[in-house]
């Protein structure tokens, strides 16, 4: 088992895989027609200047609505059950955290498939920048809004959020604070169950935070915030689960490892297509079985050619790929004594054959395997630079000589932590320690994945020198990277070490609202954070799915919001493999 994580920078999330995945702060809510104004992320929308990967954005199959049978129950595998459903708390924010909330979190913006945003009319009948000096947001919320125990969704609930966000309190234990700490006020409109947010600094991804709101309740306390959805989603009772999206909890089984969703009674929107939707914690070793057993209906390959292999032997089932901005990196401890001195990281990096590694991972389903040289932006991103190659060599001996600058005898011994039952994590860490022989011992720790996280990675202290996971990013890359690299104790800065440079750079980038100078601030950032070697950049991972073939508007997808409730199966089809775009079903 993994978790793969979402780089919380908003609640526009990016994630973490070790064959697992965090994210980054991602948009919830339902896709619905992108009517209102908005306007995409200059680093998602404007044409590629590097590597392009020849993959649809969106590679599910698309369905209107009348030609999706109604019930069906959605099986889904999930690698660990979650520590906490408040996706905003220290302890949550994977990637399968993210998929459970999008059925019950609302949001007030959706995520169209070239990453461009617009207002979810669901939820918002209007979400705009008013005015740029000062930068004023205002979001009109929708009267039909409440959540399910009849609570309006209101300017209270998105108060409660920012005054746990904003980071000036030491008791809330967020995963990030980025764009929430720059608002100035945040107060009723007219009238005055609208929003209007006033910033202190501007912001340019300030779209980022409206992607998922949570209840007032569960966000105006420290002990709220930190414990109340540890065990589920609940409503002010304590008791009775609650939702704001067209699904709802029915059970919550953590001994069991099984979480079931119904449709929400209070649901304003149109009835979700499927009767329930199933997450099952089943081990990455475990998902070929699953998927081959039907015992689900749709899973991530993650690089395994026996997972590829079932799903292409399951009569019933058809292959889906898509772009992704999932990107796999190895982690280093900066506050262990290991690798303390940036000197003896970059030896470390030196060591590393990334095409190898590449192709070990993505070969086995058939992805294209390149090397990724930024850690800002995704190949085929406006603003994509190469930044890391010159310090990737494939050279032990160049690494000695680094480690010999730096005074440290050779080989230097490092403890690299992986999660069990993860043969992909298994077989990145024993060809790191193939490549790195000479300038460093390698030793491999495996531990069990349920502890991987918040035992070892994520503690106080961080208990590894090197580790291997992924981060998912975002529509906005920008903003919703900088709490992975800065400030230090930022919840989600795992090396514990930074740039202190980088507070002034981000703040200046984040308050530019001019593309192109914006993307020229970025690119000084991302030298900066190569520089660090604390996140060793791999290689960027397009998605390859297994899907049964009648499941439609659900599958491998790089930034579009699912419409939730339009998920469901298709009584005819043409179901295709292949990379090209996806056609309605049913004509």
């Amino acid at each position: 088992m993994s978790r793969t994580w979402l780089r919380r920078s908003a609640p526009l999330a990016a994630v973490a895989a070790v064959s697992l995945v965090l994210a980054a702060c991602s948009t919830g809510g339902d896709t619905t027609d992108p009517t209102a104004s908005g306007s995409a992320s200059a680093s998602s929308t404007e044409e590629a200047t590097t590597p392009e990967i020849d993959l649809a954005s969106t590679g599910w199959t698309r369905a209107e609505r009348d030609a999706i049978a109604d019930g069906g129950t959605l099986n889904l595998a999930i690698d660990s059950y979650p520590a906490n459903f408040n996706l905003n708390n220290v302890d949550a924010g994977t990637v399968d955290d993210q998929t459970i909330a999008n059925l019950f979190v609302p949001g007030f913006v959706t995520i169209g498939e070239d990453g461009s945003w617009s207002a979810n009319k669901l939820y918002a009948d209007s979400v705009e920048l008013v005015s740029e000096d000062p930068q004023v947001v205002e979001v009109k919320i929708s009267e039909a809004a409440v959540w399910s125990d009849g609570t309006p969704i209101t300017v209270k609930d998105v108060a409660a959020n920012w005054g746990a966000l904003n980071g000036t309190n030491p008791d809330f234990a967020p995963n990030a604070t980025n764009v929430w700490e720059d608002i100035a006020s945040l107060g009723p409109g007219a009238p005055a169950k609208d929003v209007k947010i006033t910033f202190a600094k501007a912001n340019a991804d300030w779209v980022s935070i409206l992607g998922s709101i949570y209840p007032a309740w569960l966000m105006e306390t420290p002990e709220a915030f930190n414990t109340a959805w540890v065990n589920g989603p609940y409503a002010a009772d304590g008791t009775t689960f609650v939702s704001g999206g067209p699904f709802i909890v029915t059970a919550a089984d953590a001994s069991g490892q099984v979480l079931t969703f119904g449709p929400n009674p209070a649901w304003w929107g149109e009835t979700p297509k499927l009767e329930s939707v199933i997450f099952k914690v089943i081990s990455r070793n475990g998902l070929a079985q699953a998927f081959g057993n039907s015992e689900i209906d749709a899973t991530n390959l993650y690089g395994s050619a026996d997972n590829l292999a079932t799903a292409e032997g399951r009569s019933d089932a058809v292959i889906q790929r898509s772009l992704g901005t999932t990107f796999r990196h190895i982690t280093l401890n900066g506050t262990s004594d290991t690798f303390s001195d940036p000197k003896v990281r970059e030896a470390f990096a030196m060591s590393l054959n990334r095409p190898v590694l590449a192709q070990a991972i993505l070969g086995g389903v058939g992805s294209p395997a390149i090397e990724l040289n930024n850690l800002i932006f995704m190949p085929g991103q406006n603003g994509y630079e190469d930044n890391a190659s010159q310090y990737y060599g494939n050279d032990v001996e160049a690494a000695k000589t680094l480690l010999e600058e730096a005074g440290v005898t050779v080989p230097v011994p490092v403890r690299f932590v992986i999660p069990s039952e993860n043969t992909n994590s298994a077989n990145i860490a024993q060809l790191v320690q193939q490549q790195t022989a000479g300038a460093f011992e390698v030793t491999i720790e495996t531990v069990p994945s349920a502890d991987f996280f918040v035992s070892y990675v994520t503690t106080p202290g961080q208990n590894f020198d090197a580790t291997y996971f992924a981060w998912q990013g975002t529509a906005f890359p920008i903003s919703s990277t900088q709490s992975i690299y800065y400030p230090a104790d930022s919840g989600q800065n795992f090396p514990g070490v930074t740039n202190e440079d980088l507070g002034p750079l981000w703040e200046e980038a984040n308050a530019e609202l001019d593309v192109d100078a914006r993307l020229k601030l970025a690119d000084g950032i991302d030298q900066k954070l190569v520089e660090l070697f604390t996140t060793l950049p791999l290689f960027p991972e397009p998605y390859a799915w297994g899907v049964r073939k009648d499941l439609v508007n659900y599958g491998p997808v790089q930034f579009e919001t699912i419409a939730r409730e339009n998920v469901g199966f298709a009584s005819c089809f043409q179901p295709r493999n292949g990379n090209g775009p996806q056609t309605s079903v049913c004509g």
